[in-house]
């Protein structure tokens, strides 16, 4: 159950704000005006909550759960309580999501200003709706779009702007950065640090100039502890709509489509280019001044090694197509079973 100490709920919905919010069709026979007061998992839900089905995993909590209503593909009607009902989605886990968001609202800043114990100088631009925590350090000519946070002791150095509605974790430190509207760090982030470049020479190594930026489009989250490198010449880029989670590594230069998902621990090594909508696992590394195409998934603890093309579903240490990968681990499976058996 959701702990309201932490978690405020902002109304109750009802089916039909439901329907229209998700953009489902109801069945006839049920009544639209029938009130829901919270969302629940499959096995903790009442008649007063909505919830989903998304993993086959969970059928047998969906035959006996007591939801009022629940998103579920059509595949299950059949299977599905009598006492529910069904809201009928192609995506059931991205309507709950809607519904979710409905319900609890990301909080609205409302103790605006900056706290006494922030450093703010006095050429930063920003306006009466911004807050900025305790400790927090705001270094010259940053400028701040309107409804930002700032948590407490992060550092935002010189020449850095901030989008509208953009929050900031405690504990972050960013500079040499451009961040869009909509965006969310979370707390311990670093980003526009130098990236790990290095001239050999014999026994030496020298440092190369990291002389970029980093560029964070809207409606960009990135996870706690998550660190994102300048570029060397070129800026490190991060696309519209993108999500890290926590603990990524972004080299320097590295380019990242719109609507990418890289799960924790991954990483994307310096000057690589990823497309639109692409899928990363936990603990990938993709090597680096690769091309990855749109539309690529990759699955965990895969190391990439050479560049993707379009769609292609890749996985295994070097990466291969995913069958292939599914193949090869049959195959050693057999090999030592044979080995053992001798």
């Amino acid at each position: 159950m959701v702990d309201s100490k932490f978690f405020s709920k902002s109304k109750e919905l009802t089916l039909d704000q439901v329907s229209k919010l998700t953009k489902i069709t109801l069945p006839k026979s049920v009544d639209k005006k029938k009130l829901f007061n919270d969302i629940s998992g499959l096995d903790t839900a009442s008649q007063d909550n909505i919830s989903f089905l998304n993993n086959e995993n969970y059928i047998n909590d969906f035959k006996t759960s007591k939801a009022g209503a629940c998103f579920f593909k059509k595949d299950f009607i059949k299977i599905a309580p009598k006492n529910m009902i069904p809201l009928i989605s192609d995506n059931p886990y991205h309507s709950f999501a809607i519904i979710a968001n409905a319900f609890y609202p990301m909080k609205d800043i409302t103790n605006i200003g900056i706290h006494p114990k922030a450093h703010v100088e006095s050429n930063v631009k920003y306006d009466e709706t911004v807050q900025i925590g305790p400790g927090a350090i705001i270094s010259s000519n940053v400028v701040i779009g309107s409804n930002c946070f700032i948590g407490a002791n992060s550092v935002i150095s010189s020449g850095v702007e901030i989008g509208n509605n953009t929050v900031i974790g405690s504990n972050c430190n960013i500079a040499y950065s451009i961040i869009g509207s909509n965006v969310r760090i979370h707390n311990g982030a670093k980003i526009g640090q130098d990236g790990f470049g290095f001239a050999q020479n014999n026994n030496s190594n020298i440092k190369i100039p990291q002389l970029g930026r980093v560029l964070i489009n809207d409606n960009v989250e990135i996870g706690s502890n998550c660190t994102v490198d300048r570029g060397t010449g070129p800026d490190t880029i991060i696309g519209e709509g993108t999500k890290l989670d926590n603990l990524v590594q972004i080299g320097h230069n590295a380019v990242l489509g719109k609507n990418c998902i890289m799960v924790a621990q991954s990483g994307v090594s310096g000057s690589t280019k990823i497309g639109n909508n692409v899928i990363i696992g936990g603990q990938v590394g993709i090597a680096g001044h690769l091309k990855i195409g749109n539309n690529v998934k990759i699955a965990a603890k895969s190391g990439v090694m050479k560049d993707i093309k379009d769609g292609m579903i890749i996985g295994g240490v070097p990466s291969v197509p995913i069958k292939d990968w599914h193949r090869q681990t049959i195959i050693l499976k057999k090999l030592i079973g044979k080995k053992n058996d001798k």
